[in-house]
């Protein structure tokens, strides 16, 4: 009898003991994982970009041939992860989808709704993986850069081929030689041997 009171004592506080030891890893999982999380995505503050700026920065303000606002961040380098933006004015939240430059692998084009000059803009930088806030800043729309449009020739230039000048061929020189003219024969007269007359120069006869 003693026996089984004595596993049973024990089974609970071995119980006990993992119950604890259990609890204790659980809240320091969750404490390293949160701390991790804190310092691999820190919340910045977006600024206009400078000579100084080391981070995420905007560089200006624009709008595209649709009326939309694009705002043109910096990156501090090519290696950044994909966002979007939430702009906020005059409690209005929208949502500003952003894509990489063709050119330049450092900027960024985000496109949506835009916001009237001399109003300010709260912006926050979303991770398009996580949906986690990276960057928040507030900014005056003061200026915003319109697109020209490109005046371009009706007609298409014709474009001119080279010519191709023709091979110079020598030619052969013909040498004429001068036309032979055969000059006519004179046959000079036969004189008729002494005493004997020619027809011509004989008289006829006499009656």
């Amino acid at each position: 009898m003693k026996q089984k009171q004595t596993f049973i004592i024990l089974g609970a506080i071995a119980f006990i003991l993992l119950l604890f030891w259990a609890i204790v890893f659980t809240l320091a999982f969750k404490y390293l994982r949160g701390s991790n999380e804190t310092a691999e995505t820190p919340v910045v503050e977006a600024t206009l970009c400078d000579e100084d700026a080391s981070d995420l920065c905007i560089i200006n303000f624009g709008a595209n041939n649709l009326n939309r606002m694009v705002i043109h961040f910096r990156l501090p380098s090519e290696v950044y992860t994909g966002f979007y933006v939430k702009g906020k004015n005059r409690d209005t939240v929208s949502v500003y989808t952003c894509e990489v430059d063709e050119f330049d692998l450092t900027v960024v084009h985000c496109t949506g709704v835009r916001t009237p000059l001399g109003e300010t803009l709260d912006l926050e930088v979303y991770t398009t993986d996580e949906d986690k806030l990276i960057a928040r800043g507030t900014f005056l729309v003061s200026a915003i850069a319109i697109p020209t449009p490109s005046i371009r020739p009706t007609g298409a230039p014709v474009e001119e081929l080279p010519t191709e000048e023709p091979f110079a061929t020598e030619e052969p020189v013909v040498t004429q030689e001068p036309f032979i003219t055969e000059e006519p024969s004179v046959e000079e007269p036969t004189l008729p041997p002494e005493g004997e007359s020619t027809p011509e120069s004989s008289s006829p006869p006499g009656p």
